[in-house]
């Protein structure tokens, strides 16, 4: 018996998270095909990819094709083939209404109603999907393998810096040189000849000082008052006025005297208790 075998299906489907223009960038590196190629992928059919492979190998170019971010089947050989697809129209709805007079709004209603059977009304039309042959041009490069040939790759042009006029300067030194940095103006500061005066020497000469008159003051009628003497004589004493408070006949009430204002007098009420009796225990 011999052994199954599988084939690559692809239906343009791409893995979750990836972009379009990326995946078909991918498979273009992968089968080394050009765009146009790639974007016939995409049409919504089932494509193989690849026919006739072990579980194995088949496993092996599904993983790689997944890994590009496009959605690959593997299914046994067979299972996929030619198929054609007929699309029929319904059936065009006959009016058997009466011919008599109608409304307004029967005659909108089957005005509606034609409509909408114009627009169901379909030529048959016969689809065919033709699976690609398998003998594609399309192939699977060995993994590690540059995908990209000598002519197709970028080639990058280097320029030229012209270094003849740089060089490195010593390890701590100054990279401008005198002529290059900039000269601040000198300003010149004029410094009177001070010198520091010894430790408890009179700053001001003689010929600076002002010569202020001194007070005169008798101290003969002085004399020091005993302590709690009043300073002040009455005659130098301001005269103040007292102020006459008029108090109106007001007198203390007792200890816990009522001083509320007078209560009205309440009339009590006797109730007749005359029908009333204690019941014995």
């Amino acid at each position: 018996m011999s052994e199954q075998q599988f084939d690559i299906i692809f239906r343009g489907d791409i893995v979750l998270g990836h972009q379009l223009t990326d995946v078909k960038m991918r498979l273009q590196q992968l089968f080394k095909a050009d765009a146009a190629k790639i974007d016939a992928l995409f049409s919504g059919k089932p494509v193989p990819l690849k026919r006739g492979l072990d579980q194995a190998s088949a496993q092996k170019y599904k993983d790689a094709l997944v890994k590009a971010g496009a959605l690959v089947d593997v299914i046994v050989v067979g299972d996929i083939a030619s198929t054609e697809i007929l699309v029929e129209p319904r059936p065009i709805a006959t009016n058997t209404a009466p011919t008599a007079p109608l409304t307004l709004a029967q005659r909108l209603q089957q005005q509606e109603v034609t409509t909408k059977e114009t627009e169901q009304k379909q030529p048959v039309v016969e689809v065919k999907v033709q699976v690609a042959s398998s003998t594609s041009s399309l192939s699977l490069a060995p993994m590690g393998v540059d995908l990209l040939n000598a002519d197709e790759k970028h080639t990058e042009h280097r320029s030229n810096i012209d270094t003849s006029g740089i060089s490195l300067r010593a390890e701590g030194g100054n990279l401008v040189d005198a002529s290059e940095q900039y000269q601040a103006p000198i300003v010149p500061v004029r410094v009177p000849s001070l010198v520091v005066a010894e430790v408890g020497a009179d700053l001001v000469r003689a010929d600076e000082k002002i010569n202020l008159p001194l007070a005169e003051i008798e101290l003969d009628n002085w004399t020091i008052a005993e302590a709690g003497t009043d300073l002040i004589a009455a005659a130098e004493k301001p005269a103040v006025e007292t102020s006459v408070i008029v108090i109106p006949d007001v007198e203390l009430a007792p200890v816990g005297a009522d001083l509320g204002q007078s209560k009205p007098s309440v009339q009590r009420v006797m109730p007749d208790i005359s029908g009333l009796k204690l019941a014995d225990l």
